[in-house]
């Protein structure tokens, strides 16, 4: 199965109904789903981005003794 774009909800009649049911307008909606999309885009982008290394003693390990 597809999954809708944002074009293709915006223009759906049931989600176009249900939108006027529940007094959300077209405008509020269109915002929600771009919000979303941004979020979701940004959060994973960052769960790619390389994670630095950090020294052994900022992960807690002990480090030895000369």
């Amino acid at each position: 199965m597809n999954e809708m774009t944002t074009s293709d909800m915006l223009r759906d009649p049931l989600i176009r109904q249900m939108l006027r049911a529940d007094r959300i307008s077209l405008a509020s909606f269109a915002t929600l789903l771009d919000t979303a999309s941004r979020r979701q885009a940004r959060r994973a982008a960052e769960s790619i981005l390389p994670q630095p290394a950090a020294p052994e003693a900022w992960r807690g390990e002990a480090l030895s003794s000369p």
